[in-house]
């Protein structure tokens, strides 16, 4: 079997990871993968790299001056159907296509006229509306009808000066209906159950969660504490920068940190210059740049007490399963695909922005810490356990047309 995985990253960043994983157990499974990206940090074989800088600049202006993305790299998606015409593959599978470098009304007709398959990993909303990857947070249901009047228009992907998105939903959703046999994937049941609400809902639908390297996500001793002198008597609270430093979450975030006592430590990983500046005026906080290392991460993980996450729109924050793996308990809103990641023994799921309720559940931690089998929940999470069901997905839609 051929399966071609067309994604904006490979081998990097959270989707970039997951087609290169999912790449290898192609392989090592007897089938053939093929790879179309924008940006790679290892170059793949049976590959082909989607436009250049200046392509991606134009489409880039072009959606935010028209607020249509992917309908401009007219060129560079015919040169990439022109490529896909010589590997012939049996199914084609989308991952992110949202990053102004792809044309996906031309690929969605090139995909009907060849009688090909596809399926598709919902890492965001992105699909299902006329704009945005999230709407959770404006508290938008109107892509489940027309989109427009969007309350988005002007963040994430701007819009300068036109909302077309109603337009773009209809487009999008009409060109996804025409390919031969369509399968939705949802990354967490919150987001399979919201493509049932939309314009794609007559689509096959199916879940995969994502999975982590439990390899390298798995409970150890590390230097982390001791290289930040922090005590191995003290309680660490787990935090990161891009959902603490959000102003959404100032007023939660100032209530923990001005509720734990002299024996707690919060560590902030993720930081920039300017979420750090703010954390620093915190005596019992402490900064920790970006992490790339995965392994590096994986030690802050086990050093930590408890891992809190204070997402409000997120798929499957891959975060939790890695802290998990790591023997370190959760606790998060009760948000989108969040909670899904924790059982009754690895963590606590609250109310959204219930300051209260999340320092009651550190402080229950605190007084006795959650005990958990760890080989259970890595083998739950197991990234090679889960991508494998790709398989099924991938024979069925090639059996079925």
């Amino acid at each position: 079997m051929r399966v071609l995985q067309i994604n904006a990253v490979y081998g990097f960043g959270s989707t970039g990871l997951i087609a290169q994983d999912i790449s290898k157990m192609l392989v090592d499974s007897g089938n053939e993968s093929f790879v179309a990206y924008q940006k790679a940090n290892v170059i793949p074989e049976n590959s082909y790299k989607v436009g250049n800088n200046l392509d991606w600049k134009y489409h880039a202006v072009h959606t935010r001056v028209f607020g249509k993305q992917g309908y401009a790299s007219r060129g560079e998606t015919k040169k990439l159907l022109k490529w896909i015409d010589k590997i012939k593959p049996d199914v084609v599978h989308f991952h992110n296509l949202h990053s102004n470098y792809i044309n996906l009304n031309m690929l969605c007709d090139y995909l009907n006229q060849k009688n090909i398959p596809a399926v598709i990993t919902m890492h965001d909303c992105w699909y299902f509306t006329g704009k945005c990857s999230h709407y959770v947070e404006a508290k938008c249901n109107r892509w489940q009808v027309s989109c427009g009047q969007c309350p988005l228009l002007k963040t994430e992907v701007p819009s300068l000066f036109f909302d077309n998105t109603s337009k773009v939903l209809f487009d999008r959703t009409s060109n996804l209906k025409k390919i031969p046999n369509l399968t939705l994937v949802g990354c967490s049941e919150w987001i399979a159950n919201e493509a049932k609400k939309s314009l794609l809902k007559d689509a096959n639908i199916e879940v995969v969660r994502n999975g982590v390297d439990t390899s390298i996500f798995t409970p150890h001793e590390s230097d982390f504490r001791k290289e930040h002198n922090i005590k191995n008597s003290e309680f660490v609270i787990l935090g990161m920068a891009n959902k603490w430093g959000s102003v959404a979450n100032r007023s939660t975030v100032e209530k923990i940190i001005n509720s734990s006592d002299e024996n707690t430590k919060i560590v902030i990983v993720g930081c920039n210059e300017e979420t750090k500046a703010y954390f620093d005026s915190f005596e019992n906080v402490v900064t920790v740049g970006f992490v790339k290392d995965r392994q590096l991460l994986s030690d802050i993980y086990a050093s930590a007490d408890v891992f809190v996450n204070l997402t409000h729109a997120d798929t499957l924050p891959t975060v939790n399963m890695e802290s998990i793996c790591c023997g370190t308990p959760v606790i998060t809103f009760n948000c989108t695909g969040s909670p899904e990641l924790i059982d009754k023994d690895s963590g606590y799921v609250v109310n959204e922005d219930d300051a209260e309720g999340i320092i009651e559940k550190i402080e229950s931690i605190k007084n006795e810490p959650l005990k958990f089998d760890v080989a259970e929940k890595q083998h739950k999470f197991d990234k090679n356990l889960s991508y494998r069901r790709y398989l099924d997905i991938y024979s069925t839609v090639k059996l079925t047309w």
